[in-house]
């Protein structure tokens, strides 16, 4: 275990703040013909639907399909606050500051130098202070706790 925690932690130190990739979003023309084709040829487990957005489960790292929408990668950082200051210190070019989402985590939102959309993101609990580890734990086994 010592072991294991010391070579995330090493791993932390070349990739800065970053954790993981917990989830990716990609745009579409025609989300039912796309969400047909991720749930029945591809194989992903659906999540869930709505009227512009789609969301798989692929390997644990959430897989999202959005109407019209572009490249998005989101990236798990130990502390949203310490990421964005480090990655704005270095020279990233913020679209949003770190700030509560509606799902409950927080998140900020860079620009690549191509104008793709990166988020870092946390998944921490402010009534019980637990940190999770993916969007599926938070939401699903951590936040519908507290209701």
């Amino acid at each position: 275990m010592v072991e294991w925690i010391e070579m995330r932690n090493s791993r932390m130190k070349k990739n800065g703040h970053v954790i993981k990739i917990p989830h990716i979003t990609i745009g579409v023309s025609d989300l039912k013909k796309s969400v047909s084709f991720y749930q029945d040829i591809v194989g992903f487990e659906k999540l869930g639907e709505w009227p512009t957005y789609a969301l798989f489960n692929v390997a644990g790292v959430t897989f999202g399909l959005q109407l019209k929408g572009h490249l998005e990668i989101c990236l798990l950082v130990d502390d949203l606050n310490k990421a964005y200051q480090h990655l704005k210190d270095k020279g990233a070019r913020f679209a949003t500051e770190p700030k509560d989402q509606p799902w409950g985590g927080q998140a900020a939102t860079f620009v690549d130098p191509d104008g793709n959309k990166v988020t870092i993101e946390t998944f921490h609990c402010k009534v019980c202070g637990k940190t999770c580890q993916s969007y599926h734990e938070f939401l699903e086994e951590h936040l519908r706790k507290h209701k």
